[in-house]
C-alpha cells in the first residue's frame, strides 16, 4: 500500500489484500475530542464517504455494506504512509440512508427517508429518543457502517470561534508554538505565508488517561476574526496510520516536492516523517490560495 497509487474508478478491487487496521488509544480519544468541541451538525456526506472508507479498510468484516461501498470509490491517493479516499456521495448518501432504514425517525415519529441536508439533532429513535452524538456512532457501529475502532467525523464549528480553550480533558492548550514544539517527538513544521489578516491564535497536543501528553500529535489554529484554519501534524509511524475520506474531488500533486493529495478545501503530504494535513473548514483560503499556504509550510 505504501509504494503503489491503486486508483479504483471503473475498477472492481479485492480487498482482501489489505489488513484491517486499528486506532491506538490516543487516535480513539482524539476522535473523542472532535464530538464534544464541535456543535451541533452532522455532515451526512461527510459521514457517507466516512463510511465508504471505513467499509473499505475494515474489511476483516466483511459487511453487506462494506460491499456495497466498494463500488461507491472514486479514487485512492496515497502520500506514503496515509491514504486519502474519495467517494461518490450520491450512491453512498442512498447506501447509508437504506442501511439506517427503521432507526431513524424525526421528532414527530416520521421515518426519515433522505439525510441531505438533516441535523443529527432532528434524528430519534422508534421510541421517540433522540440521538446525540454517542448514540449515533454506536447506531452506526451496530448497523455494520464502522468498526468498533473507526470514527464518525462531525462536521461543525467549534463553539465558539476566535476563543482560546482551556487544557483539560484530553487536550493541553498552548499559545506559544515553541513551548508545543519542545513537548513533540518531532519537529513541528509552521506556514511561512498565511494571507492577509490570518494570525496563529492557538495550538494544542493531546493527552493521557494520566494527564501525560502524547510526543506524536499536534494542531495549529489560526482565525482571521471569523473563521478557523487548522495544521493538523503527526508523527509518521504505524500507530498514527489513517485513511481519510472526502467526497470532494482528490487529485495526486505536489507539496515541497512530496506526493500530496489535493482537494478544495484540504491538502495532505507527509515531510520529512512528518504527516502535514490543511484543513480549511469554512474560511476562504480554499484551491490556490490553500496550496500556496501548503508550500509555505517548513
Amino acid at each position: 500500500m505504501k509504494n503503489e497509487y491503486d486508483y479504483l474508478n471503473d475498477v472492481r478491487t479485492d480487498f482482501s489484500k489489505y489488513e484491517a487496521m486499528e486506532l491506538t488509544d490516543k487516535e480513539r480519544r482524539e476522535m473523542k475530542k472532535e464530538f464534544k468541541k464541535n456543535k451541533a451538525r452532522f455532515s451526512w456526506r461527510k459521514c457517507a464517504a466516512l463510511a465508504a472508507c471505513a467499509a473499505a479498510i475494515a474489511v476483516a468484516a466483511q459487511t453487506g455494506f462494506a460491499q456495497n461501498m466498494v463500488e461507491r470509490i472514486i479514487n485512492i491517493v496515497q502520500t506514503g504512509h496515509n491514504d486519502v479516499v474519495q467517494t461518490d456521495y450520491s450512491e453512498a448518501e442512498e447506501t447509508l440512508t437504506h442501511t439506517l432504514k427503521g432507526s431513524i425517525f424525526d421528532k414527530d415519529g416520521n421515518e426519515i427517508t433522505s439525510l441531505d441536508g438533516i441535523s443529527y439533532k432532528d434524528l430519534y429513535d422508534a421510541s421517540g429518543n433522540r440521538y446525540d452524538e454517542e448514540s449515533l456512532a454506536k447506531l452506526f457501529a451496530d448497523k455494520g457502517l464502522v468498526n468498533e475502532d473507526a470514527m464518525i467525523r462531525v462536521s461543525g464549528m467549534p463553539k465558539e470561534k476566535g476563543v482560546i480553550p482551556e487544557s483539560g480533558d484530553g487536550e493541553e492548550v498552548f499559545t506559544s508554538i515553541e513551548e508545543l514544539g519542545s513537548k513533540l517527538s518531532f519537529t513541528l513544521k509552521t506556514p511561512e505565508y498565511m494571507p492577509e489578516g490570518w494570525d496563529f491564535l492557538y495550538c494544542y497536543g493531546f493527552t493521557g488517561d494520566d494527564g501525560a501528553m502524547s510526543g506524536n500529535y499536534a494542531v495549529l489554529v489560526y482565525f482571521d476574526g471569523n473563521e478557523e484554519f487548522y495544521i493538523h501534524e503527526r508523527v509518521i509511524n504505524d500507530d498514527t496510520r489513517y485513511t481519510a475520506s472526502t467526497v470532494e474531488t482528490v487529485t495526486e500533486g505536489m507539496v515541497n516536492g512530496c506526493t500530496a493529495a489535493i482537494s478544495e478545501h484540504d491538502v495532505m503530504w507527509e515531510q520529512d516523517g512528518v504527516s502535514v494535513d490543511l484543513v480549511s473548514g469554512e474560511s476562504d483560503i480554499t484551491g490556490d490560495v490553500l496550496l500556496k499556504v501548503a508550500n509555505s509550510v517548513k
